[in-house]
């Protein structure tokens, strides 16, 4: 690729999904981004990444790495902290992918999208399911309208990442400063309550971790195959429950057509087994999606799609080993360079955090 059309970029924050995956993918597109500075306030972590991945620019602080001439910038610091970190990356002209959930709240959910618009640079949300060819098939074949749509069936059971990573294979942070600590804790307890209304500490976990950090994914996938239906957002939430320490966490809607969509995310830590599926149930079909752990490289997402063929059954299945969070960067750079329309925009996350936040207040 020519030389004009690499980008460079910075990361801000270098803990798990950084270091499992957007600096490994950075690094293997290198025709495309020009991987230049990392910020974290983890010297052990900061430095150990940098040597890693032979970049020259290591800062604590994501403003020392602003002044640098940079193209775009990845946002994967603690949630509490993105609408901060997107606003002044946009104030200083660069291009943004943000991690998923863009922020905690409505409003500044709004200030990110006017901030976007005023300075015509992209703003990608890391949706990576999105970028997923199993459900890029699931769009391609759905039909053309929600007639015949019945029902919507969401479950993840999640062990987090202890299966998956041996103890030397993510560097920890066992140094980060405690007024840092405690400044992203107690913005994240003020943004919850001006969210909806709760700071205590299981409503934060419930909400800032469960519910955006988690559900969050399986919202932003039917939101997207929802709308190639065209049913209309927002939705009706009609139930919603959390319990177990927000570590078990339940959300419904009913549909414009009246079918019914259930969500359900359980945190299972000591099972050892991670499991995903999204089923779409039709009058004469079902279309469903069954993902593995995000921290399995190359693992493929099944896309089965079982329907009647006369007297038989007929069952169809496909799967891919592409990798979706490099296929998200890949995009982001066509974004940047290409003009291509964004795939995953702040508009949609809005929509998103905006169901999430109203099966919260159900779920009181």
């Amino acid at each position: 690729m020519n030389e004009k059309m690499r980008v460079r970029i910075g990361v801000v924050g270098c803990g798990m999904v950084a270091q499992a995956m957007h600096l490994q993918h950075l690094s293997q597109l290198q025709d495309r981004f020009e991987l230049a500075s990392v910020a974290d306030p983890s010297r052990t972590v900061r430095q150990a990444v940098a040597a890693r991945y032979g970049v020259r620019g290591v800062h604590a602080d994501y403003r020392a790495l602003l002044e640098e001439d940079l193209d775009a910038l990845v946002v994967a610091a603690p949630a509490a902290a993105h609408a901060e970190i997107v606003l002044a990356a946009l104030d200083a002209g660069l291009h943004v992918f943000v991690e998923k959930p863009m922020c905690i709240t409505l409003d500044d959910a709004d200030r990110i999208i006017a901030a976007r618009d005023s300075s015509g640079r992209v703003v990608q949300v890391g949706y990576m399911k999105r970028y997923d060819p199993g459900w890029e098939r699931m769009v391609a074949e759905l039909p053309e309208s929600a007639e015949s749509l019945r029902y919507v069936r969401v479950m993840c059971h999640d062990p987090e990442w202890v299966p998956f990573f041996g103890e030397d294979d993510i560097v920890r942070a066992a140094d980060v400063p405690q007024k840092v600590i405690e400044t992203t804790r107690r913005a994240e307890a003020e943004q919850v309550e001006r969210a909806v209304g709760d700071a205590s500490p299981e409503a934060v976990f419930a909400f800032s971790d469960a519910y955006l950090g988690s559900m969050v994914h399986d919202v932003n996938l039917v939101h997207g195959l929802l709308e190639r239906l065209g049913e209309p957002f927002p939705v009706d939430v009609v139930d919603a429950a959390w319990w177990a320490g927000g570590r078990s966490i339940t959300g419904s809607a009913r549909l414009a057509n009246g079918a019914r969509w259930d969500n359900a995310w359980i945190q299972l830590l000591d099972i050892r087994e991670y499991r995903e599926t999204i089923g779409f149930y039709f009058s004469d079909s079902l279309r469903e999606l069954r993902f593995p752990s995000p921290w399995l490289k190359q693992s493929p997402t099944r896309y089965v799609r079982s329907e009647a063929e006369e007297s038989a059954r007929s069952v169809r299945v496909v799967e891919s080993h592409e990798e979706s969070f490099l296929r998200e960067l890949v995009h982001f750079h066509a974004c940047i360079v290409e003009d291509v329309e964004c795939r995953t925009p702040p508009e949609q996350a809005r929509i998103d955090i905006d169901l999430l936040t109203r099966m919260f207040l159900a779920a009181r």
